[in-house]
């Protein structure tokens, strides 16, 4: 299972086909959003962060090859296609949109499952092994496999800085670390940084992690830093 690492949004007319995808992929531990038409779909796509879309083609106000059109002017997101048409010509105009996978009505669920798998594992590097590795402090889950964090399951944007400060600290929970020691993990230069510098960049990752009850990393004053939840 995917341990709700990933958010998909499944795009199509007919509600019946959605929900069924939707029961399915949340079997395999994703979370599932659901729309029927292609505007929508765009407006929810721009709002949300998504790691993989399946779209139908055939949908009124704005079919599926315009909305992924529209999403390759704003992401890499996998996108696979669903549809009724099995002529290779929309096959290959699909792919050629950037479509990732292309899968034809009637389909079996368990099969477009694993063709979403498939795709998060390559597009992601996502495998069992490295289910293990992650690193969880309350609402916070840290895949160091994919260089990812997530809070209450949504992904949280890290500079490459503040994922190794995170790294680091998931990874000492409840030890109170020093501003050498988080220098020494975190920082990519010869040259040590100002006590401001480290205050502003924790500052900055304190306010992206926080969850609204607990902020999990605390100032020890005079000793340095601790991350644990309260």
């Amino acid at each position: 299972m995917a341990d709700k690492k990933y958010k998909v949004l499944v795009v199509d007319d007919e509600p019946q086909i959605a929900g069924l995808l939707k029961v399915c992929l949340e079997m395999h531990g994703m979370t599932v959003k659901e729309e029927y038409d292609g505007s929508k779909a765009f407006d929810l796509f721009k709002s949300e962060q998504f790691d993989l879309v399946i779209t139908d083609i055939m949908m009124p106000v704005m079919d599926g090859y315009e909305l992924v059109e529209k999403i390759r002017k704003e992401s890499n997101v996998p996108v696979l296609f669903l549809t009724a048409k099995g002529d290779v010509l929309d096959r290959i105009k699909g792919l050629n949109l950037g479509a990732d996978d292309y899968i034809v009505k009637p389909f079996d669920p368990m099969e477009v499952a694993a063709r979403v798998l498939s795709t998060l594992r390559r597009c992601y590097g996502y495998d069992r092994q490295e289910e293990g590795k992650e690193l969880i402090c309350g609402s916070l889950r840290l895949n160091p496999g994919l260089k990812r964090l997530y809070k209450n399951d949504e992904s949280v944007e890290l500079t490459a800085l503040e994922y190794r400060m995170t790294e680091f600290f998931m990874s000492n929970i409840g030890q109170v670390l020093t501003k050498d020691q988080i220098y020494e993990a975190a920082w990519d230069s010869d040259k040590f940084p100002d006590d401001n510098s480290i205050m502003v960049a924790i500052s900055k990752l304190r306010a992206k992690i926080s969850d609204g009850e607990n902020d999990y990393i605390h100032t020890i004053r005079g000793l340095g830093y601790r991350m644990e939840e309260k």
